[in-house]
């Protein structure tokens, strides 16, 4: 019989990213700026967002109908309003018309502007002054914005007011025109309320003097935080504000978090420099009683401030240094769940078998840790089996009544999405109570289009359909319906790995505790 397309494996990309070569197979350049439109960036889930930033950064075939330049154009607006700022000066420096084509110088000009390279952005923007009609209102915006900011840094405060009434000519809106005219004037720049603030934005109401911090975070777009947060030159307490409300938004990696609390002078508000200093105590401190106090207290602290998950790997090394023993029995559950974010399931499974827990004292009530393994069996790669043993724990807890009937459903739902087993007593006890109907759910139409789209093995298609499919909130904020898609799709295109991580950020935050923390 014929063979059919889908059937083959793909021509992987020479990157080394892993992806396809073809990576854009059924999408237009039209139906490729509007997937990147429907989601929000950066993705919330960390699994998901880890999988957009090999996507969006690779070497690969661009999509049909749409020339090379436009496709790179569209790639360096998703990296910035992703926060992936370094990633867009290796796309752009990839494009063999980078040094030629207009929008791409454009877009050079800016990055490197918003990187803090000033004398290389007021050069390249000189060579665009007499193309700069060919450019799109937005970007003839930007070179406007890029030319008042060289003109007040060479002393030409008249040129730069110039360029203010210019940019206001394009009713774009945006603070732009504003600081241009404030800085020109010798006058501090104000933020207001209700904007946000791109890079370009703050180099140039920086160049009136260090904007206001608090004012600043709570306006700065995503690649903005990256850009402080990433940036020497900061002070350490904006760089420390910046990486906290950059790694809420899922903007920075979550190892850079870690030299930012140990940076001297780290901090901010009352709150943020408490973080700080437990973080640094946390790594310091060598009495395993004390660095189990200190973990927990670092986590306690993070929680509040909406930043466990990242908390929870940043105390993986200093962890690693407990070992599981009576003595601080009662640090077993959260040292399971720092592991299990961490990808450590070995460490998982020797916290979850610490049997002198002050937890596992009354033998007549179920393991209270045992339940913790089927996540890790969930979430584990290299687990392959389709009935793991770890359920058993969970069918006790259940009759129990320790699960929610809620967590049932979804747990029942991931379960079936990766092909593993489902234990009866599970279906019993999840049909017993009606489906919930909270979280998040696509528009109509999504969902069977991510299931086509990972049928025909359209890998990026796939991707960003997975996005729309979880939503806003993450894996943890997705309807059970929407997860349980997400997770087959993924599975389907051979994504297996991020496919378990996704099913244990849609379980994790509602998963039994032993402990009210």
């Amino acid at each position: 019989r014929g063979v059919v397309r889908e059937e083959l494996d793909p021509v992987l990309a020479g990157d080394g990213s892993g992806l396809p070569h073809e990576l854009w197979s059924g999408l237009s350049a039209q139906q490729f700026a509007e997937a990147i439109a429907a989601v929000q960036l950066p993705p919330r889930s960390p699994a998901l967002h880890a999988l957009w930033r090999r996507l969006i950064g690779s070497e690969t075939v661009p999509v049909s109908g749409t020339d090379g330049a436009r496709f790179t154009a569209l790639r360096v607006e998703a990296l910035d309003q992703s926060g992936l700022i370094d990633e867009v000066a290796d796309v752009l420096a990839r494009d063999p018309g980078g040094d030629s084509d207009p929008l791409l110088l454009a877009l050079k000009a800016r990055n490197e502007i918003g990187l803090g390279n000033a004398e290389r952005g007021c050069e390249i923007a000189r060579g665009l002054l007499a193309r700069q009609s060919e450019l799109p209102r937005p970007m003839q915006a930007d070179v406007i914005l890029i030319t008042g900011a060289c003109a007040v840094r060479r002393g030409d405060t008249a040129a730069a007011a110039i360029q203010a009434g210019l940019l206001r000519e394009l009713d774009l809106g945006g603070a732009g025109a504003d600081f241009l005219d404030s800085v020109a004037g010798g006058l501090k720049p104000e933020i207001p309320a209700g904007i946000k603030l791109s890079l370009l934005d703050y180099r140039i109401a920086a160049l009136g003097g260090p904007p206001d911090r608090t004012k600043l975070i709570a306006a700065a777009s995503p690649a903005l935080l990256a850009g402080l947060a990433h940036d020497p030159r900061v002070q350490p307490d904006v760089r420390l504000a910046a990486g906290e409300a950059a790694m809420a938004l899922n903007a920075v990696p979550i190892q850079d978090l870690a030299p930012l609390y140990r940076a001297e002078g780290a901090g901010g508000d009352a709150d943020t420099i408490e973080r700080a200093g437990l973080f640094k105590s946390a790594e310091r401190e060598r009495t395993p009683l004390k660095k189990a106090r200190l973990i927990r207290a670092f986590l306690d602290d993070a929680r509040r401030a909406h930043l466990y998950w990242p908390a929870l790997k940043l105390m993986s090394g200093p962890t690693q240094e407990l070992a599981p023993v009576s003595e601080i029995g009662w640090f077993a559950e959260t040292a399971v769940e720092v592991n299990l974010v961490s990808g450590n399931y070995e460490g998982v499974r020797r916290w979850a078998g610490l049997t002198d827990s002050p937890y596992t004292a009354n033998r007549s009530a179920p393991d209270p840790l045992a339940h913790w393994l089927a996540l890790a069996d969930i979430a584990d790669p290299a687990q392959t089996t389709h009935a793991p043993q770890s359920l058993a724990a969970v069918e006790t807890l259940a009759l129990y009544g320790r699960f929610d009937p809620a967590v049932l459903h979804r747990l029942v739902a991931v379960l079936d999405a990766l092909d593993m087993d489902v234990p009866m007593t599970l279906w019993d006890l999840a049909g017993r109570s009606p489906q919930p109907a909270g979280g998040h759910l696509p528009d109509t139409g999504v969902l069977s289009e991510l299931a086509d789209a990972s049928q025909k093995r359209q890998f990026g298609r796939t991707v960003l359909l997975a996005l729309r499919a979880i939503g806003p909130h993450g894996a943890e904020g997705a309807h059970m319906i929407a997860l349980g898609d997400a997770l087959r799709a993924l599975k389907r295109a051979g994504l297996v790995a991020e496919a378990r991580q996704l099913a244990l950020e849609g379980l994790f935050g509602a998963w039994p505790r032993a402990v009210s923390q």
